[in-house]
């Protein structure tokens, strides 16, 4: 005898089965094959009745343990059932002979796909560990915003060391124009001392002239000595026009001088003015510093709540699916369960059709009987056909009773199991709700942050170009600096220069007092002339009062009183030339110091400029400030006001729900299959291992079926 083999789990869903006739389980062909698994024998019991013409189809008997209970797992467990035969559910051959049943052993496969949804992932996707991924990455931007960091502090490093180099060359410049300047000077002045030396000399040769002059006179230098003295009185007076006009012009210079000076302590306050400035902006980058590294930690902290965001959305969806897939499992059993209720129904009906006609042909029997037999044989024969047919009655009622409780609780649990769908719909439609809620918030959440990181770009580029403004203003107080200490030389070489002229003035009075005495002695030559021509013009017998001078000696006297003049002239525009050249110095030192004070004025117009921005960008940045303070009290309270809580709750109370097994031939012993939904919580720390290793996962690619 063949022997049927049934191997049965809790997914049905299998390709290329073949269905037995009369059960709700498909089956496959195994009767000549060695099997593995745990195998049942179904033996058919012996026909211990005389109906030989009844013929009815295999029916299976579900047992308890066909439906898993709480502690089975049904992608897991192999369950093996035995099904018993009912006496007359043996199909017989083609010609009636009870020794050729047409049985068959079949082998049901139901092997999991996949043994966890951990596995699918895997195979389907990959599996990325967020919180690394979120470390390494704040790590990057973290390296990258360093480096933006040191990069503007590197430039203005080589900056520095560029404009030290270049402000050494010009002082090295300047230092080698003044040492030359110094040396032509230092030549000027061996010059004036040794033609002053020159002049001492000559004025002791004409005060021994004078004296000699004094003792007498000839009488043929009169005239000479007249024209001398009026020469020498002429340039008297203009020597003393061209020192008053150099008094004047040294007192301008002096008016001039001070003035420059008055600049140059206006240049120096200004100049502490713009270090103060540059200060108060150093701060302020300090501060706008600090500002958006509180904006990006808060950028970091939102962008942190949207990834646990959608990993709880991720998860909410996976559990939604789970349950889901529950439910058509469950939903697909209680059919099958109907079908075969259907099936014992269509087998009553034929049994109830084969009562019928077995009662006709005991009536036609016993008609037969009664005139052919005996009467007491065939009364005998008539019990003994009456007593297995009220046999068969009592099977097939108890086995109607039987089939009217397993439809009546299949109905009942149909009315139940739809009561579950509707609730299951329900509260689909409510995590539909809750989904569309959460995907809002999540929208919302990113258009925040999108406005948040456009004002960090802003404020960042304004951060970039503040740098450089304060370069800029760095540089050009370091320019106006080194302006005001060329000024400052230029000034001190004019006040050089105007000591200069103060010696050369003093050492043109001195030589104009010299003149004087000269001036003075050749108007004593000139009384001492007159005297003598006097002298002349008087009797020969008059005593001679005057003094008597050789040819040879006037000349002399004529010569070295000439050479005296010409000395004076020399000096007197050897002074003027000097003058004329302390102006000419004195006047480009004006010019550049105005040049440095407008370059000044340009330059504090520029950092009033960098000011004004600077300015902007601080009402920049509290602009920011204020609309992340904003952006994260409207957080705050949408976190504490708990938006989407009350829908989750309302999800949550449908936590479980059961499916019973209702077997039609033993009513008292029906096992119940529940699913029980695991309880969400909205805190993360009380999640189970297995929700927060799903936190960790890539998204999954299953769709969400609704």
């Amino acid at each position: 005898m063949d022997d049927i083999k049934v191997v049965g789990e809790g997914s049905t869903n299998l390709p290329n089965d073949k269905r037995i006739s009369g059960g709700s389980m498909p089956v496959k062909s195994t009767s000549d094959e060695p099997e593995t698994e745990q195998e049942t024998l179904i033996h058919a019991n012996p026909p211990d009745h005389t109906s030989d013409n009844i013929s009815t189809s295999i029916e299976t008997m579900p047992d308890d343990s066909l439906f898993p209970t709480e502690k089975d797992s049904p992608m897991r467990d192999y369950l093996v059932q035995e099904v018993p035969l009912s006496p007359w559910g043996l199909a017989k051959g083609q010609n009636g002979n009870d020794k050729s049943p047409s049985l068959k052993v079949s082998d049901i496969d139901t092997a999991a796909p996949f043994e966890s949804v951990k596995e699918a992932v895997s195979r389907f996707g990959r599996v990325v560990d967020w919180k690394a991924h979120r470390v390494q990455t704040t790590e990057k931007r973290v390296y990258i915003e360093q480096q933006q960091h040191e990069k503007p502090n590197d430039e203005i490093l080589l900056m520095k060391k560029k404009s030290e180099a270049e402000e050494e060359a010009r002082l090295q410049k300047e230092l080698d124009s003044t040492k030359r300047l110094i040396e032509e000077l230092n030549l000027k002045l061996e010059r004036a001392q040794t033609e002053e030396h020159e002049a001492k000399q000559y004025f002791e040769l004409v005060m021994l002239g004078v004296e000699e002059t004094d003792q007498g006179v000839a009488d043929d230098s009169s005239v000479a000595a007249k024209a001398q003295l009026e020469v020498a009185v002429a340039e008297l007076a203009s020597v003393k026009d061209e020192l008053e006009y150099q008094r004047k012009d040294y007192d301008l210079l002096v008016s001039e001088k001070d003035i420059a000076v008055e600049r140059a302590r206006e240049a120096a306050s200004s100049l502490k003015d713009v270090e103060r400035q540059v200060e108060n902006l150093t701060i302020q980058l300090m501060m706008t510093k600090e500002s958006l590294e509180s904006t990006r930690a808060a950028h970091l902290e939102a962008e942190g709540h949207r990834i646990e965001a959608d990993m709880a959305r991720e998860q909410d969806a996976l559990i939604w699916n789970q349950e889901l897939e529950q439910a058509q499992e469950e939903l697909e059993k209680a059919n099958q369960q109907i079908r075969s209720i259907e099936n014992k129904k269509s087998t009553l009906a034929t049994a109830t059709a084969l009562l019928h006609g077995l009662k006709n042909e005991l009536a036609a029997y016993k008609e037969s009987k009664l005139t052919r037999d005996n009467p007491e044989n065939s009364i005998q024969a008539a019990k003994k056909n009456v007593e297995d047919v009220k046999q068969n009655i009592t099977k097939a009622t108890e086995e109607i009773a039987y089939l009217k409780t397993a439809v009546s609780s299949l109905k009942n649990e149909l009315e139940r199991e739809k009561a579950a769908l509707a609730a299951v719909r329900k509260s689909e439609g409510m995590a539909e709700v809750v989904v569309a809620s959460l995907e809002a918030e999540l929208n919302r959440t990113i258009s925040e942050v999108a406005l948040v990181q456009s004002k960090e770009k802003e404020a960042r580029k304004k951060m970039v170009e503040l740098p450089r403004q304060l370069q800029k203003a760095a540089q050009e107080t370091d320019q106006a600096k080194s302006r005001a200490q060329e000024a400052r030389e230029e000034l001190k070489k004019a006040k050089e220069t105007v000591e200069q002229a103060k010696d050369g003035a003093s050492t043109m009075a001195s030589r104009l007092l010299a003149a004087q005495k000269e001036i003075e002695a050749a108007k004593a030559i000139e009384k001492l002339a007159l005297a003598a021509i006097d002298a002349l013009h008087k009797p020969e017998n008059e005593p001679k009062t005057g003094v008597t001078l050789t040819m040879e000696e006037y000349c002399e006297l004529s010569n070295k009183a000439h050479e005296a003049e010409e000395a004076a002239h020399t000096r007197v525009a050897e002074a003027v030339s000097l003058i004329d050249v302390a102006k000419e110095t004195e006047s480009k030192r004006l010019s550049k110091l105005e040049q440095v004070t407008l370059e000044l004025a340009a330059r504090k117009q520029a950092f009033d400029a960098a000011l004004q921005k600077a300015e902007k960008a601080e009402q920049g940045k509290l602009g920011v400030e204020k609309d992340l303070r904003k952006w994260r009290a409207e957080h705050e309270q949408r976190r504490k006001a708990g938006l989407g809580v009350g829908l989750r709750e309302g999800f949550e109370e449908v936590k479980s729900f059961s499916v019973r097994a209702i077997s039609p031939f033993n009513h008292n012993s029906m096992p119940v299959l529940k699913t029980v939904l695991p309880e969400r919580n909205s805190n993360s720390a009380e999640l189970s291992p297995e929700v927060r290793s799903l936190k960790k996962k890539k998204r999954s690619f299953f769709p969400i079926w609704i």
